[in-house]
């Protein structure tokens, strides 16, 4: 049994002991009893209090007299309830005869001015508080143990299941895992060859990119356009100005830098303004131009493209079952990782265990004694002992 199993023991057995002692006091509800002792105490500590301060009000004015009277006064009240609620915890059964005896006569010893006597006649019901806070952290404490033995069985199932499905599961169809695989990697290389391609359309002068608009493919792959008519006032501007080199995006900075420094181009500003400033939209959607790749265009443009588009057309064939098989190739491996590790036999010793714990916890089963639990006493054995506890 590892330390956890054994504070578990120890635990359930400080428990029962407690409650047992409690149970013979002030019988199965023994919280009345534990009530009226901490009720008790109250009144043993108050009354000390008042006396401490008898010598000191002797001296005080007269005010404060009068008002330190009062409390000894309403000291005096709070007592003679007490007495009246012990004999209705007494007709109720929450107490025994015997205890409520001896609190009326300890209420007596306060009252002829005895506290120290009183409080040494209270050992027991002290006695009886100390248990019942004992036992707020013992539950507590089982409380806690209690959830982690589940969170702990249920790690513990969760693997045996995961061992079993495996166990169940067919084997891998490796052919169409790597059909699959091939499928992905020819859909990277295509995106690939897009990327590459699309740059390339970014990267050309414009004068050159306007005229392979002008063919009219660029707009089927969603290319941004323009009209013939601007496309050729366009263009004879940038060849008369000598700009038939630049970029869409060495025409978008141009069209934001000031008059000041184009004026040194010798440029023709009012119709710089007007075929190039004014166009600064449609360079911007050609400088930012994305979009998934047209297949089709790129084995219509490029014969590596081409090949890898016939091979997966042919791929396309077998795409469902290669997907679902994929996919339970990859569950199956994930399971694997998660039970790396793990052996069948210790998790089902394991598994009997953590049962048998809940078992002493539910009462289904006994604790194991202080002795046999591995450490002699245990860990509160010295506090079994206070209890009385063999």
């Amino acid at each position: 049994m590892d330390d956890d199993g054994k504070e578990i023991h120890s635990l359930v057995l400080e428990k029962r002991r407690i409650e047992e002692k409690l149970t013979r006091a002030g019988g199965s509800d023994f919280h009345f009893l534990l009530q009226d002792c901490a009720d008790l105490s109250d009144i043993i500590d108050e009354i000390e209090d008042v006396s401490g301060q008898m010598h000191e009000k002797e001296h005080a004015a007269f005010e404060a007299k009068i008002k330190f009277s009062r409390k000894i006064r309403r000291k005096a009240k709070d007592m003679k309830n007490f007495e009246q609620h012990l004999v209705s915890e007494y007709e109720s059964k929450h107490i025994t005869l015997e205890h409520g005896k001896r609190m009326v006569s300890i209420i007596k010893l306060l009252r002829s001015k005895s506290t120290d006597k009183a409080r040494r006649e209270a050992s027991e019901f002290y006695e009886f508080i100390e248990m019942g806070a004992r036992l707020e952290i013992v539950n507590d404490l089982l409380l806690k143990k209690r959830a982690q033995l589940e969170r702990a069985r249920r790690d513990v199932e969760a693997k045996l299941a995961g061992i079993e499905w495996l166990a169940k599961e067919p084997s891998i169809d490796d052919e169409k895992v790597k059909r699959h695989d091939e499928k992905a990697q020819i859909n990277e290389q295509l995106s690939k060859i897009w990327q590459a391609h699309v740059q390339s359309l970014k990267s050309m002068p414009l004068c050159a990119l306007l005229l392979k608009m002008k063919e009219g493919e660029l707009g089927r792959i969603g290319f941004p356009e323009i009209s013939a008519q601007e496309a050729g006032a366009l263009a004879s501007f940038l060849q008369k100005s000598k700009l038939e080199a630049k970029t869409a995006q060495e025409l978008h900075e141009m069209a934001g830098e000031s008059e000041q420094k184009l004026r040194h181009l010798g440029i023709d500003l009012s119709l710089f303004r007007q075929e190039v400033a004014a166009r600064r939209g449609f360079f911007f959607s050609i400088m930012s131009f994305s979009r998934a790749p047209d297949i089709n265009y790129l084995s219509a443009h490029d014969d590596g493209a081409q090949r890898l588009v016939g091979r997966l057309s042919e791929l396309g064939k077998t795409k469902e079952a290669d997907e679902a098989e994929w996919q339970r190739a990859e569950k199956a491996g994930q399971k694997r990782a998660e039970l790396a590790g793990s052996d069948k036999a210790a998790l089902e010793k394991q598994l009997q265990e953590l049962r048998a714990l809940e078992d002493v916890l539910d009462g289904k089963a006994e604790p194991a004694k202080a002795e046999e639990s591995g450490k002699g006493e245990g860990i509160f054995g010295s506090f079994l002992k206070l209890l009385g506890g063999k």
